[in-house]
């Protein structure tokens, strides 16, 4: 099997990394102890209530001279 080099059109470089970037919202109910139904004495944050994720995106990254590029240049380096 051939295996496919993927170089940055800028420096050269062989070393792009696809990334995926989201932001999410967490949301604690707040009751009579530590806020969220699932905090029953302390605050841990990782047991959240309701997660929603407002944004999110895909991009690829040089690692040398980090240059992001858009999902459309995304598509032509994998055809």
């Amino acid at each position: 099997m051939n295996e496919k080099k993927y170089i940055c059109p800028i420096c050269n470089s062989d070393k792009l990394f696809l990334k995926h970037e989201a932001s999410y919202v967490y949301s604690y109910k707040i009751d009579s102890d530590a806020p969220g139904i699932k905090n029953t004495t302390t605050f841990s944050p990782y047991l959240y209530d309701r997660r929603e994720q407002t944004s999110s995106r895909e991009y690829l990254e040089c690692d040398n001279c980090k240059t992001r590029y858009s999902g459309e240049m995304l598509y032509k380096f994998l055809k």
